[in-house]
């Protein structure tokens, strides 16, 4: 037996186990009970001249694996999988986000658990697949900062399917669920029947209310042809991102957007006009979106689905298994010379013997990057048109980015005591050039042509890019998830994303080697020099095909001289970036931002 009690003292409802005190009053039963959530001793429980106590006696919901409600469980007792009442009304809703700051920070696609929440509060809902999944806004404040919105889909699973779940996904399990005949779980959604509904919601155009909205599902013009015509079962992706996917056998992707905003998500805007518009191929084809609506904002995308492309992996997993294979056959090599520029896109004899096979998929590569800034440019709407940047816009660029190296410059000299041994000098010969690497950003405004601002990828690198049949597919338009969707939908020039392919060739090479050298310490230095003869090649080869496909096209500098300064301008915005990444994150790797920015030709 449960007794559930409402006490002025404690913030939620005190369950209490008065199992073996039937025929005992209420107060009397309280001189004996022990109060779990508080201490472990029995509790005596003394009323002022005017207390009382209100008293519920429920049945015990069992746990699937003990037979009682354990500390770190808080049960909710429901009929059914479709008996939301008990959860989303009343007390329910209390309870349920009381649970939800510590399950929020479980979760991978959770962005802010550097954030110290104070409240989780459910801010709207809807239910659809029948009832039995709920769609829900999690409104959260923090200790510090604004507040943000995050999307969650739950559904309650029952007997067999909920003690599997507890074994293969215990980290999405939110709270036990069930009653004296029915033991379960309330569980992450997209683990079981949601991804079918929210594909049939968006592929019919229904429509369901929500307590402040509607959602719509807003089908492509090719879904059909996309999805076909037999009905595919969904299996939960394992990739680790910050959104969540479901897969469909062999045709379908299906991605739930978790940071909710409201305004156009660029995944949703970018995937449309490639496909319906651009007639882009190299990129997944778009199958349609959900979205929410409501009054006084801009509608914002819940969902995206996407054509499966068959692949071999993304870009930086191929990359690297092509990197431990050239090192292998280079280890017993001698010491290549370094790397010249005197003639740039031409690799080098040591390069094309051992690289020969990933130059050429470079410059596959930078072709495919060329011709997604061309389809980029190629839109007349608003929201696509190119944009000539006045000065008042290359100052506003160039104070912004000096602003930002000037933190990250400032975050190093802080952090350089507790710096890993061999980060040391590098980081102090970095501070030493601060000046002249600052000098960089101010000169932004005297180059005469930075040719135009389009939209980009935002986020570009090897881990947005899958290789196909000895080909490459972009994918991932959203931009950097934790930024405003007004930045991540702001025209740039393309070289910034090209600046990003290229520290990403950096990231692989160093990766990569200290992978390789872990169990050979001792070959480390010799097969440095086959890293940086790797990195300069394959970052050649790219740019050529990158420069040979944009060709004439306005959207890039023609001069050659500016095209490299405006390039090398954003290769070290890059890197600055990625300095202060790895100073918060990962210390140990902080070696990697140090030497791309020592490597840039104007750093001596």
């Amino acid at each position: 037996m449960l007794c559930v009690a409402n006490l002025s003292r404690f913030a939620q409802p005190v369950q209490l186990d008065l199992s073996g005190m039937e025929g005992m009053t209420p107060v009397e039963m309280l001189g004996y009970v022990e109060f779990p959530a508080i201490t472990k001793a029995p509790y005596s429980l003394t009323l002022g001249p005017y207390g009382f106590l209100w008293l519920e006696i429920q049945q015990t919901l069992a746990s699937a694996e003990t037979g009682a409600v354990t500390d770190a469980e808080q049960a909710f007792y429901v009929e059914n999988e479709r008996d939301w009442k008990s959860i989303l009304s009343g007390d329910g809703v209390r309870r349920l986000e009381a649970l939800l700051p510590a399950w929020l920070q479980r979760q991978r696609w959770f962005g802010s658990k550097a954030r110290n929440i104070v409240r989780a509060r459910i801010a709207d809902s809807a239910l659809f697949d029948e009832k039995r999944s709920a769609l829900l806004w999690i409104s959260v404040d923090y200790v510090e900062g604004e507040p943000d919105t995050w999307l969650l889909c739950l559904a309650m699973s029952f007997g067999e399917v909920a003690g599997a779940l507890r074994e293969s996904a215990p980290h999405q399990i939110l709270a036990t669920a069930g009653s004296a005949m029915l033991t379960g779980v309330l569980h992450e959604g997209l683990l079981r029947n949601a991804p079918a509904a929210l594909v049939e919601i968006l592929a019919t155009g229904q429509e369901l209310r929500t307590r402040s909205g509607t959602v719509i599902g807003l089908p492509s013009t090719i879904l059909p042809s996309l999805r076909g015509a037999q009905p595919l079962t969904a299996r939960p992706a394992t990739a680790e991102q910050s959104n969540t996917s479901a897969i469909f056998g062999d045709r379908l992707i299906l991605k739930l957007f978790r940071r909710q905003q409201p305004g156009q998500n660029p995944d949703v805007e970018i995937g449309r006009f490639l496909t319906e518009t651009a007639s882009f191929s190299n990129a997944p084809p778009f199958g349609g979106s959900i979205e929410v609506r409501r009054a006084d904002e801009e509608p914002a995308a819940l969902v995206l689905l996407q054509g499966l492309v068959q692949n071999e992996g993304d870009g930086w997993q191929w990359t690297l298994d092509e990197l431990d294979r050239y090192y292998e056959s280079t280890a017993s090599v001698k010491s290549p010379a370094a790397p010249s520029a005197a003639e740039p896109g031409t690799a080098p004899p040591e390069a094309r013997e051992h690289a020969g096979l990933y130059l050429d998929a470079a410059a596959i590569l930078g072709r495919r990057t060329a011709e997604l800034h061309l389809a980029l440019a190629s839109g007349r709407d608003a929201a696509f048109a190119p944009h000539v940047p006045e000065p008042a816009d290359l100052e506003a660029m160039r104070d912004l980015l000096t602003a930002h190296a000037a933190r990250a410059f400032d975050l190093l000299k802080t952090n350089l005591s507790r710096l890993p041994d061999d980060s040391v000098e590098p980081a102090g010969l970095a501070l030493s050039r601060r000046g002249a690497l600052l000098a960089r950003f101010r000169a932004l405004a005297a180059l005469k042509n930075v040719g135009q601002w389009t939209r980009i990828h935002g986020d570009y690198h090897l881990g947005q890019v899958l290789r196909s049949k000895g080909d490459f597919v972009i994918l991932d338009f959203e931009g950097e998830p934790a930024r405003p969707l007004a930045e991540r939908r702001a025209r740039h020039s393309p070289l910034k994303d090209v600046a990003g392919m290229l520290r990403s060739f950096s990231y692989a090479a160093l990766v990569a080697l200290t992978k390789y050298t872990a169990r050979r310490p001792e070959e480390f230095a010799q097969l440095e020099s086959w890293a940086r003869l790797w990195e300069a090649s394959v970052s050649a080869e790219f740019l050529r095909a990158y420069r040979e496909t944009i060709a004439d096209s306005p959207i890039v500098p023609a001069d050659r001289q500016e095209f490299d300064a405006l390039l090398h301008i954003y290769v070290l915005d890059k890197a600055l970036y990625e300095l202060v990444y790895e100073l918060n994150n990962r210390p140990a790797w902080i070696r990697i931002p140090l030497y791309g920015i020592l490597s840039l030709p104007f750093v001596s």
